[in-house]
């Protein structure tokens, strides 16, 4: 069985490279907006009380009011901006659901209020993780409203000009290794390089580009820092008693929080990159898996292999116990990707997406539904509502991801020209006004403050009388989103160019 179910996900990419971007295509689509439609109007939960929850917040209110600023410090005034990204997402993905405009013209007046407003963001080094953790918040949110009517005609084109000229050239100059601080390409922990590909693969699918989006692609597989993979997940370990690889995350000496972290944002990196016909989930022997795997088991309360580590600024020699048990919402679309559409065995992921969905009380929520301080947003959530699946759903999927398959093996390669639309108008505007950020060197601060100690934690062992709510494999046949089947990706080479299109610099030691 696992062997068909190998095959089948392997056929369905042995179709002709289509380089052109898919829409809605970051963490949702309309697939999943379309799903979760259906499950809400027939009463199925997690989705139903996943959605109950998003509509009774404040941050998926119609009459929420912005906060935007010309300068957003994190330390000091950082929530008005992540305030503002939750409220964005969430209304956009009321509207998307529920079909109500109300709600898309709220968020639309949360986007360009800080797109008028926003000049700066500034506070040391730690602008950089602004310019990452809400830079693809902000994109995801504009990726969901790319086709609404109003948006389009006034909005889209200076909503997309902000990210473009505040948030993704901080995202390329910080992956380029241009800041003073970083004498060390090591410097930072991974959580700082990954908000930041996550930012510039969100920016380069939402406005088109194709120069900025192989270039996270990339660093993501080749990168020098900390948040290429394999910096990232920094060793392969043996698993006692099994002998199964797991894989030590790079923050996993300093604490289980930051770790906690890593894993939401390799999650983003990988599903946007899905979302796109890329396949990063797989890369390396699957290692954001053995990395899951890893965290998971020790955050359950079991003892892992633990190989010394040493960047440029920290060495330890023992695992941390710190914040052991930190919850972050992720392991839906990590159970959902790895078990339920590759068929893989991954015990430690399933066993903490239970543990995760009994600490939140049968769901996971987002930005907005589960605490306050910085830590609680740095990412939008939602994965009940938009990643859990059943046995139908994969069968449903199966069933249209093998139709389509068949449609394109058949078809002629013969590649069309297409009118431009009038969103592509507005976004190749802002797109062509990007500029590199300034080579100035910011000030040497120590990489302290890039999350808030206030993230939730649970109890490290999960009692064995627990009610299991997933199953490490699932025994249906391998399914995949149609997504995956019509827009692929050939994989792409380094282009040796900073994203934006421009020779890199060099890099300062």
């Amino acid at each position: 069985m696992e062997f068909c179910r190998f095959l089948f996900f392997s056929s369905l990419w042995l179709v002709p490279a289509v380089t052109a971007f898919s829409h809605p295509g970051l963490l949702v689509t309309d697939q999943d907006i379309s799903r979760a439609t259906k499950k809400i109007a027939a009463k199925q939960d997690p989705w139903l009380s996943s959605w109950d929850k998003l509509t009774s917040l404040e941050f998926s209110s119609a009459s929420y009011t912005n906060g935007a600023v010309a300068d957003v410090s994190r330390a000091s005034n950082g929530e008005l901006l992540w305030h503002d990204a939750a409220a964005a997402f969430n209304l956009a993905l009321r509207w998307k659901i529920s079909g109500n405009d109300t709600y898309a013209d709220t968020a639309v007046a949360v986007l360009v209020a800080w797109a008028e407003e926003l000049q700066t963001l500034s506070g040391g080094d730690d602008a950089y993780l602004t310019a990452g953790l809400q830079g693809y918040e902000l994109a995801n949110a504009v990726e969901l409203l790319r086709d609404y009517a109003p948006f389009v005609e006034a909005g889209l084109s200076t909503v997309t000009n902000m990210l473009t000229t505040i948030f993704l050239p901080m995202n390329l100059d910080f992956l380029n290794q241009v800041l003073g601080s970083q004498h060390n390409v090591l410097h930072f922990f991974a959580n700082w390089e990954l908000c930041n590909i996550a930012s510039a693969m969100a920016i380069g699918v939402l406005t088109d580009n194709q120069t900025t989006w192989d270039f996270a692609v990339d660093y993501f597989k080749n990168g020098v820092g900390n948040g290429a993979i394999n910096h990232a997940i920094s060793n392969i370990v043996e698993e006692p008693d099994t002998g199964n690889p797991l894989g030590q995350g790079q923050e996993s000496g300093r604490d289980q929080g930051h770790s906690a972290l890593d894993f939401q944002l390799l999650g983003v990196i990988g599903q946007q990159a899905w979302n796109q016909g890329v396949d990063l989930f797989s890369y390396n022997n699957s290692r954001i898996l053995l990395g899951a795997e890893y965290f998971a088991r020790y955050n359950l309360g079991h003892d892992v292999p633990f190989e010394p580590y040493t960047n440029g600024i920290v060495s330890y020699t023992t695992i941390s116990e710190a914040s052991r048990g930190a919850i972050r919402p992720t392991w839906e679309l990590l159970y959902a990707h790895y078990v339920q559409l590759k068929g893989l065995d991954a015990p430690w992921t399933t066993e903490y997406l239970n543990n995760t969905l009994e600490y939140y009380g049968g769901f996971e929520g987002g930005a907005g539904s589960w605490g306050e301080g910085s830590g609680h947003y740095d990412g939008l959530g939602w994965g009940s509502l938009l990643h859990h699946l059943d046995e139908s759903d994969l069968e449903d999927l199966a069933s249209s991801s093998s139709a389509v398959a068949s449609s394109t093996n058949a078809a002629s390669t013969e590649t069309t020209s297409t009118e431009a639309t009038s969103t592509d108008a507005a976004l190749s505007s802002a797109a062509s006004s990007t500029q590199v950020a300034s080579d100035a060197a910011v000030s040497t601060i120590a990489p302290s403050s890039d999350i808030s100690s206030s993230i939730p934690t649970t109890v490290a062992n999960v009692p064995t009388s627990t009610t299991v709510l997933a199953t490490s494999t699932d025994s249906s046949e391998s399914a995949l989103s149609s997504a995956q089947t019509t827009t692929t990706s050939s994989d792409r080479s380094r282009t040796g160019k900073n994203g934006l299109g421009k020779p890199c610099r060099h890099r300062r030691l």
